[in-house]
């Protein structure tokens, strides 16, 4: 009976990153990360920490994106062109392809007569339960909403209650609503 023999192969990370939120550089876990040159398409899911690799791909000019289909229209995808090649020796050249994903947003600023912001004031999209709440200078953000007509709430203590509608196009489209409310 012949012996076993063992070979030992050592893989080597060719393109590796991070995937993130455009809008607050989090982490994004279990993105869709795909690579692709010509007919060939390798895919991967990014960690808990926004982390992805690709082992042992051959040399070549490759295009990886990162999309978040469980999210919905909440991001948008981004792409970034990487080369992988070898030196004399044999080893790779890792390639980096750090991705931010547009989150899709609305955001502005509430104000009262004069101009000065309202602080406080309660953004609310309805349907949904997202909210946010105006910073000192009135400025707010919800970021990572669903795409689509999108009817926002505002409220605030002294003040009218307001409602406007807006679009967001497209998943990672940002819209800016800025709102002047009326005293009571």
């Amino acid at each position: 009976m012949a012996a076993l023999q063992w070979e030992i192969r050592r893989h080597q990370a060719a393109v590796a990153g991070r995937v993130v939120d455009a809008q607050t550089e989090k982490n994004l876990a279990g993105t869709l990360v795909v690579v692709t040159a010509g007919p060939l398409r390798w895919e991967s899911r990014s960690g808990h920490d926004g982390h992805f690799h690709f082992l042992d791909l051959p040399d070549g000019a490759y295009v990886v994106t990162a999309s978040y289909p469980t999210g919905g229209s909440r991001y948008g995808s981004a792409q970034a062109n990487v080369v992988v090649s070898r030196d004399g020796t044999g080893r790779v050249h890792m390639a980096t392809a750090d991705l931010a994903l547009p989150a899709t947003t609305v955001r502005g600023r509430i104000t009262r007569p004069g101009g000065q912001g309202v602080v406080m004031a309660e953004i609310v999209l309805e349907g949904s339960g997202e909210r946010a709440f105006s910073a000192a200078d009135g400025h707010y953000a919800l970021v990572g909403v669903e795409a689509g007509l999108r009817r926002v709430r505002l409220r605030a203590q002294g003040f009218q209650p307001a409602t406007q509608e807006v679009t967001l196009a497209a998943a990672g489209a940002v819209v800016t609503l800025n709102v002047a409310l009326t005293p009571i």
